[in-house]
């Protein structure tokens, strides 16, 4: 590929993506007035309650399922099958994140 054609692309990302600076060798700076460690704060403690929310939702949701599934399975306790399930949806919610779409 021509080097126009990869800086035209590169455009065509950012604009898409509401990028700012197409040239990968700039960088975007902040406006003036803005203060980037406000926002990031603010991002990360909506996102924090949004993970812990999402966690408990996933734990309950699997520990329902996993007890359903142990009514019916041979030699699986109800009981254990549902809090077996509720902790491993639980932690693996807290790791993962919640997607997208819980957030907005």
């Amino acid at each position: 590929m021509a080097d126009d054609e990869i800086e035209r692309l590169l455009r065509e990302v950012a604009a898409s993506t509401g990028g700012g600076s197409a040239s990968p060798g700039r960088t975007n700076q902040s406006q003036p007035g803005q203060d980037p460690g406000n926002e990031l704060a603010r991002s990360r403690g909506s996102a924090a309650g949004g993970r812990l929310a999402f966690a408990g939702i996933a734990a309950a949701a699997m520990g329902v399922i996993g007890w359903a599934a142990g009514l019916i399975l041979p030699f699986v306790g109800a009981g254990s099958a549902g809090v077996g399930a509720a902790c491993g949806a639980f932690v693996t919610a807290l790791i993962a994140g919640p997607p997208r779409w819980f957030t907005r």
